[in-house]
């Protein structure tokens, strides 16, 4: 019995958990890609993996023991000290001959374990999808290092929730045994969604994009073979048109900067509102100053962005020096610290400010928000004609063309920061 299925083309090994086994090896199912569209192949393949299964059956059996990680993870790193990189016995069995000579010469006086862990005796063990994500934190630490714990937390969440979703959709499997339909089954649970709640496709991308980067991360290091290109082949969702948010005209940021409304709010939110308007910072930018960023007692008060280890910036380009004019400088009079309170928690603070605003009617529709402040500070340059570089350094945006000399001064940016200032008439 050759225990084959044929997916969308491809050859699996399929078999279900005998009952007797059940004490010993709790999984229902096992199918694993025999990474092959040849019958032929396939069923060497199978034969191979179905011998190496029921023997490690038995030594489970035979050790009253259930079935588990350690003794893999111990295999793959003898491979590994053997100069070999661990594969299953399926992909050994069809290795070219020039590796597979080397593999079996190297067996000489070898142990038991080296030997299963040369000729990819020990199958490979049980890992779930939310087992995977466990691992993937493993080995993406790079990715987080020095970061605040507001930023882990914000990377953590969306994938968090991807896996969550998927494990909703198609249930939490063995990596080993996902298909392409349990991915169009996920595909599909994103879609009866989208049109229930009327969300934006964007949102599902992501998840597909988050997703197809754990599997692959893990699938990689582990060498599990998944073949990501076949699962995540046009999986994406054709998206609507995304609505940008809106800026704001100087008239609706008066109305907000003078509502008397605003001493509702504690001191460092509602100055926070003065300097975004003044400055078009981003608000992580603004919650992350430090007391020596700001500088108020320079011939032209200002506030310097910096790449910190702790702290990194967006890009690189976002490193640059602001001038404070009108109520920014008074704001920062008030808190010469900085914004203390809300320091690596800007999502704290934006999600406080825009509920705020909308509470209290203060802005306009549900496309402005907090950051509509930024896109405005950015038209306010443009109508006031401010060149191109000017405004890069000041919006913290790549300069398209070949940067020449140090680019603007303090002075000249204040200049054209004056002519865009928001109680301007133009």
């Amino acid at each position: 019995m050759l225990r084959l299925i044929k997916i969308r083309g491809y050859y699996y090994y399929n078999r279900r958990i005998p009952e007797e086994m059940r004490e010993f090896d709790p999984r229902e199912n096992i199918r694993v890609s025999l990474k092959t569209d040849s019958k032929v192949i396939a069923a060497k393949r199978a034969v191979v993996l179905n011998d190496q299964i029921e023997a490690y059956w038995q030594e489970l059996v035979k050790g009253q023991v259930r079935h588990d990680n350690i003794r893999f993870t111990k295999t793959v790193r003898i491979a590994r000290q053997l100069g070999f990189s661990y594969e299953p016995m399926s992909v050994v069995a069809n290795l070219p001959m020039v590796e597979l000579v080397e593999r079996i010469l190297a067996l000489k006086d070898a142990s038991l374990p080296q030997i299963e862990a040369i000729l990819g005796a020990m199958p490979q063990p049980a890992l779930t999808v939310k087992d995977a994500l466990k691992r993937y934190w493993e080995l993406s630490k790079d990715k987080i290092l020095n970061k605040p714990l507001d930023k882990v937390r914000k990377w953590e969440n969306p994938r968090k929730r991807t896996v969550a979703n998927f494990v909703k959709a198609s249930g939490n499997k063995e990596l080993v045994t996902i298909t392409r339909e349990d991915m169009l089954a996920f595909r599909d649970w994103w879609l009866k969604r989208i049109d229930k709640e009327n969300m934006n496709p964007t949102t599902a991308n992501k998840d597909f994009i988050h997703l197809k980067v754990i599997f692959e991360t893990v699938s990689d290091n582990l060498k599990l073979g998944l073949d990501i290109t076949h699962l995540f082949k046009k999986i994406k969702i054709k998206t609507r048109h995304k609505q940008t948010r809106l800026p704001l005209t100087n008239e609706q940021i008066r109305t907000i900067l003078q509502s008397p409304k605003l001493e509702l709010l504690n001191d460092q939110a509602k100055w926070f509102l003065f300097v975004a308007a003044e400055t078009g910072a981003r608000p992580s930018e603004l919650t992350g100053l430090l007391p020596t960023d700001i500088n108020l007692k320079h011939d032209i008060p200002h506030i310097s962005i910096k790449d910190r280890k702790e702290r990194e910036l967006k890009t690189p380009h976002s490193e640059r020096e602001i001038p404070l004019i009108g109520n920014a400088v008074k704001a920062f009079e008030h808190l010469p610290n900085g914004f203390t309170r809300y320091r690596d928690k800007t999502d704290s603070l934006t999600a406080l400010l825009n509920k705020f605003l909308r509470h209290h009617g203060l802005l306009p529709s549900e496309n402005h928000s907090l950051y509509s402040l930024r896109h405005s500070f950015q038209d306010r340059l443009l109508a006031a004609n401010a060149p191109d570089r000017v405004q890069a350094e000041l919006m913290g945006h790549k300069f398209q063309r070949p940067k020449y000399g140090e680019g603007a001064s303090l002075k000249q940016k204040k200049e054209w920061m004056f002519k865009a200032r928001i109680i301007s008439n133009r």
